[in-house]
C-alpha cells in the first residue's frame, strides 16, 4: 500500500504478494490473479491482498470502476488446495481460514465503493465463483465454466462465503451447484442467474 498526494491509502501498482496485481488505466482500476500452472488458484497471500488492496480502492476517491480478471485466460479455480493441510488441519485453523482470510477478502470486494466487474474467462469455480458472485457484476466469455465441487474434498461452503452466490442464483439453484459439485458452461450460469 503506498500512501497517494490526496492522503489516501492505495494499492501499490504491480504485484501485490507475488500473486494479485493491482494496476490504473485512468480512473479505472485493473485488479488481476495470478497463480501460474495452478489456473490462478487462489493462495493466502492472495487471499489477504485482496482484502488489503480492496480496502484501499474502495478509499480511493478518483476511481470509477473496478474490473476484476484472471490471468493466462482463466479466472480463478478456487483455493490452492496445496495450502489445505496447513491452513484447514483442525477445527480452530478451518474456522480462522474462513473467518480471518476469505470472509475479509469478500467483503471488501462486495464492499467496495466503486462498481466492481469481474470478466471472466475459463475456469471460474470453488473460491473463484464466490469472488465474481461478491463483485456487482460478471461477464463471461462464452467458453468459461462454473461451478462449487468442494463438496468432492470433503469441504462444505461457508455460510458467509454462500451469500454472494445465494444472491444471484437463490436457493433451489445454490443448493443444486452445492449438492450436485459439477463443473457447468455460462450458458447454464447465466440461466442460473450468475450472469
Amino acid at each position: 500500500m503506498r500512501d497517494d498526494v490526496d492522503g489516501h491509502a492505495r494499492p501499490a501498482e504491480g504485484p501485490v504478494s507475488g500473486a494479485v496485481s493491482f494496476e490504473r488505466d485512468g480512473d479505472i482500476a485493473l485488479v488481476t490473479l495470478s497463480n501460474p500452472g495452478k489456473l490462478n488458484a487462489i493462495s493466502e497471500a492472495m487471499w489477504r491482498a485482496l482484502a488489503d488492496g480492496f480496502a484501499g480502492l474502495s478509499a480511493d476517491r478518483t476511481l470509477r470502476c473496478v474490473v476484476l480478471r484472471g490471468a493466462d485466460g482463466n479466472f480463478a479455480a478456487g483455493a490452492d488446495i496445496a495450502e489445505f493441510p496447513r491452513l484447514r488441519g483442525d477445527p480452530a485453523s478451518v474456522r480462522a481460514y474462513h473467518v480471518d482470510l476469505l470472509a475479509p477478502a469478500l467483503a471488501a470486494i462486495a464492499g467496495c465503493l466503486h462498481p466492481t466487474v469481474a470478466c471472466i474467462e475459463g475456469v471460474c469455480v470453488g473460491g473463484g465463483l464466490e469472488i465474481a458472485c461478491h463483485c456487482d457484476l460478471r461477464i463471461a466469455a462464452t467458453d468459461s465454466r462454473f461451478g462449487v465441487p468442494i463438496n468432492k474434498l470433503g469441504f462444505p461452503m461457508a455460510p458467509g462465503e454462500l451469500q454472494g452466490l445465494l444472491a444471484l442464483a437463490g436457493r433451489a439453484a445454490t443448493l443444486e451447484i452445492l449438492l450436485e459439485g459439477r463443473v457447468f458452461d455460462a450458458a447454464e450460469a447465466q440461466a442460473k442467474g450468475l450472469l
